[in-house]
This record gives C-alpha cells, structure tokens and sequence, in this order.
C-alpha cells in the first residue's frame, strides 16, 4: 500500500467522521429520536459545522502530516499528534462561527470533538493494522541500501517503520574498503567491490531496488551502475549529497529536465517568534500552577536531607550566550539517594524550575536541549546550527530517549529535524509526548524503571564518540 494511497484513504476516512460527527453530536445535544425528518433538520443545522470543519481540516491535516504513518508507528507520536490537530480544528472552526456570527453550542462542540477524536484515532489504528497484515502477504520488494554511514543506518531504520511499503531490506553494500559486517549478502567480503561485481551481487540476491547513499563511487561508476540496473529493470532512488546538512525542507526546482534541490534558509518570523514566546509563558505560568504541589513537595524533600534546595548550571543558549538554567539541588549521578529523591528525578520534578528560565526568556519549553560551555566549545558548523532556536525544556531528541550524556552529534541531528517541521502545533505535540513518557516512568514497576534506565544508559555509552571523531 503506497503511502500516498494511505494518507488519501485516511483523509477521506477524516471527511466522513466529521460529517459523522456532527450529525450524532446534534442528536446527543437535543436528545430528537432518530427520524428521517430529524436527521434532515440535523444536517441542515450541521452544515456550518460540517463545513468549517472540512476546510479547517484540509489545512490541519497536511500541515501535520497526520496520516498516522508519518513518523513510524509510534502510537503515542499518532494521539499526540492527532489531538494537536483536533484543537487546531476547534480553535478555527469557533473563529470562523465568531466572524460568522453563527453561535455553536459549546456543548455540541465537546461532543463533536470527543467523537471525531475516537473515530479518526480509530480509523488510524485500523488502517495500520491492514497495512501491517498487507505487508506481510505475498511478495515483498527487495531493496539494497549502497552506502554507509548515518544516512545509510536512517534509511534502514525508516524501512522499517514503515512496514506498509512492503520493501524488505536486503543489507547493506559499501564500495570501499570499510565493507561493512552487517551486510547480509552471503559473499566472499572483498576490500575493494567494483561496479561489476556490484550487479553480480544485485542478480544474485534478486534486489529489485538500490538506494544510492554513498559517495564514494566515482560519477562515471554511478552513471554506468544506474545504466545497467535500468536494463535490468532495477529501480535506483539516490539520497542527495550533504542530505543531513538541511536544516529546512528543500523544494524541487524542473530546469528543463535538470533537477535542482533548492534550500531556502528563512529563519523564524517575527510573528512566529511572538506567538511561539506567548506560547510559551502562557503554558508556563499554568504549569506552575499545576505542579505547584509537586514543586514545594520536592522543595521540603531536598530542604528535609540536604539543606539545600535550587541550584544553577552554565549552560550555553541562543546563539551559545550563557544563562543559569535552574534546577532542583539533587546529584544526578547518585552513589546512594532516598527512594523520595529518586522519584523526583523519575518524575523529571527536579528540572520544573527551569518553568522560570522559561519566562524570564533564556529558554522555551520545546527546543534543543541547552549543553555545556565545554561541549559547545568543540561543536562542529553542523552541530552549531542548533544554536539559532532558543534551548528548551524538552525537545524530539529527549521523545526519542536521549540525555544529557548522549553525543551533541546524535542530538543535533534530532534538533535539525525540529528546526524543519517548527510549529505550534508540532511544539504541542512534543510536551505531549513529554507527559506520556513521565507517566510511563511513574507507573513502571521499580524494577521495571531501572532496568530501563541501566539499559538506555549503556546504549547511549556505547554511541558516545569524541566530538573530534565524530565531527
């Protein structure tokens, strides 16, 4: 099943749930008996909602990219999503009746909202799970990644979360002499592969479809691989060159037939940064409220056992000026703490003074995480582009489980891809996922918890390079 096909199926699922939607809310709001009359008297009271909420939903819907198979299939990316959207869906669809003057009962709004969220989430969840059962009937599409390095590993982390393209990943192919130990060709390992040998390894393993992920090979081996395939009915699809250095989205320009990738660097508006700043200290000022009980319990933990309770660090912001990032006075690494203590720190309640950075304007509540003098001391260009947004209390690298003591590489890398697809409702998202995740912590068993962790933490070892290696 094409991804293009999916999103279309799933959008047109969305048109239906609304329309759906709409017509069970204004029932549920006057309590009619379900009659043919009645059900013509709610479409034409529905029909302002309804189509509102179609066009509103066109916008939400691409912007977002909410399918439901963008991003892989993880399902808590998919709720937090889809519910970020619905609020976009609402906050238009209430201005639009304002603009009209055509009052919505604010009762058939939460029932319209309640129901169309249950419906899309579980047209997402049943489309996936056809698209799970599809892909593993019949014949699967043999795909060979030719390249090496972090695009290579991408590309083969992103096939297979997207089970519905039904491509099986042959392995891995390098032309060089750092031929690598996880390709799964069962041939002789030479420290040199030509092209030649290349196509016999693509016929001997069937592959139907190269992914060109390398530089390595000279052009005019590249032009006369990618002639040969096309005799033999491969398909090629190549990752342009300096892929991982994009920061924003790159369009494709047709010049008579010469394909240019066009990368227009724009830079947060001034708009964009004043809604983003009052998004900011609004959700702030509500989380203090919210977590004020959790905040003076944690204050009378540390208060009780150390005597001491905040505590500051260097760190280096937007465009690496220092700031003290602010914190609870609990040791991160600790040799022997309380079980209150630890929990604190599972429940992130030690970072929450960092609400404060938040308004005085040093951080954001989404956006890179901020890092060390040290550190940024030894970025490289690449990493240093992360500088441009404002650090933040969380951000996608922190949803994909990394930490502090991770590499700035691996993290900058998630912080660019942000940068690409920066929105409110992106950013709404995020703390979404944030929250799940803090809950996921609490409610783990003990055991459970640190088993995790210990674990998470000898991943994360086992990728830390020096920055000087890896830059």
């Amino acid at each position: 099943m094409h991804p293009g096909a999916i999103r279309r199926v799933v959008f047109a699922t969305d048109l239906i749930w609304i329309c759906l939607s709409a017509l069970v809310a204004y029932f549920l709001r006057t309590g009619l008996p379900l009659t043919p009359d009645n059900l013509r008297i709610a479409f034409h009271q529905s029909l302002f909602l309804i189509t509102m909420a179609g066009i509103s939903w066109v916008l939400v819907f691409y912007r977002l990219k909410l399918d439901g198979f963008y991003g892989g299939y993880e399902f808590v990316s998919v709720l937090s999503q889809l519910f970020s959207g619905l609020v976009a869906l609402i906050i238009l669809v209430a201005s639009a009746a304002y603009l009209a003057r055509d009052l919505i009962s604010r009762l058939l709004i939460f029932y319209f909202a309640g129901l169309f969220f249950l419906g899309a989430l579980g047209a997402r969840v049943s489309v996936r799970v056809l698209a799970r059962q599809l892909s593993t009937a019949g014949k699967r599409r043999r795909v060979l990644i030719l390249g090496n390095g972090r695009i290579a590993r991408e590309i083969a982390e992103r096939i297979k979360q997207h089970p519905e393209l039904r491509w099986e990943l042959v392995g891995f192919l390098f032309p060089s002499g750092e031929d690598f130990g996880e390709l799964s060709l069962q041939t002789e390992r030479n420290n040199q592969l030509n092209v030649l040998q290349i196509e016999s390894l693509l016929k001997q393993e069937q592959v139907e479809e190269i992914i060109l992920a390398s530089d390595r090979l000279e052009q005019a081996e590249i032009l006369n691989l990618i002639a040969n395939c096309r005799r033999r009915g491969i398909h090629i699809s190549v990752v342009p060159h300096h892929y991982e250095l994009y920061v924003t989205r790159p369009s494709l320009i047709d010049l008579d037939g010469l394909p240019l990738l066009a990368l227009s660097e724009n830079g947060p508006t001034l708009f964009q940064k004043m809604t983003k700043r009052v998004f900011d200290s609004g959700l702030s000022i509500i989380a203090l409220i919210l977590t004020s009980p959790l905040l003076v319990a944690g204050a009378l933990v540390l208060w009780l056992q150390h005597r001491k309770v905040f505590g500051s660090e260097s760190r280096c912001g937007r465009y690496g000026q220092v700031f003290q990032m602010y914190r609870f006075d609990s040791d991160r690494v600790p040799a022997d703490i309380s079980g209150l203590e630890r929990l604190l720190q599972d429940l992130s309640v030690t970072e929450l003074p960092q609400l404060i950075n938040v308004l005085k304007g040093d951080m954001s509540l989404v956006g890179p995480r901020p890092e060390t003098e040290d550190r940024v001391k030894r970025y490289s260009d690449w990493q240093r582009q992360r500088l441009v947004l404002k650090p933040g209390m969380t951000g996608l690298a922190q949803v994909h489980g990394l930490r502090d003591e991770s590499s700035s590489e691996d993290k900058a890398y998630y912080d660019l891809r942000y940068m690409q697809n920066w929105s409110l409702l992106v950013d709404t998202s995020l703390i979404l996922q944030t929250v799940w995740a803090v809950a996921n912590r609490f409610f783990s068993t003990p055991g459970r918890r640190l088993n995790l962790s210990t674990t998470q933490n000898t991943q994360h070892t086992s990728v830390e390079l020096p920055l000087a290696d890896r830059t």
